[in-house]
């Protein structure tokens, strides 16, 4: 090989190596763009959720919130609630895993092997 086909390959080489640097770095962007949007999403649904409950949480400072929030959440009823819902959300995820274990069961089936 000369030089110049060393140069022309040398130079495609790095052309694809800042392609994909480009590439990465926007599929990078659009995952933080996803994130950053689940994330408003849960906190503009949270403050909905106080507000709807609590409508006069917006006549509080902060640390007047903190203070209100961290006596609530020391009360046994609300601690035990917590409880409730936690196992609640367990029993459902167990669920769910069972229904995916039946899909996966039935994809098996339906696969021919042709070989016995």
């Amino acid at each position: 090989m000369t030089k110049e086909e060393k140069s022309k390959k040398v130079l495609q080489a790095e052309e694809k190596v800042r392609q994909a640097q480009a590439n990465l770095n926007r599929v990078k962007s659009e995952e933080r763009k996803k994130l950053r949007k689940e994330q408003d999403h849960h906190k503009f649904m949270m403050g909905g959720v106080v507000v709807k409950y609590f409508p006069e949480a917006y006549e509080f400072s902060e640390q007047e919130m903190n203070r209100i929030l961290a006596c609530a959440f020391k009360n046994k009823d609300i601690q035990n609630m917590i409880r409730v819902v936690v196992s609640e959300r367990k029993d459902t995820d167990q669920e769910t895993e069972v229904i995916d274990d039946e899909d996966e069961i039935t994809e098996d089936r339906d696969i021919d092997v042709g070989e016995e």
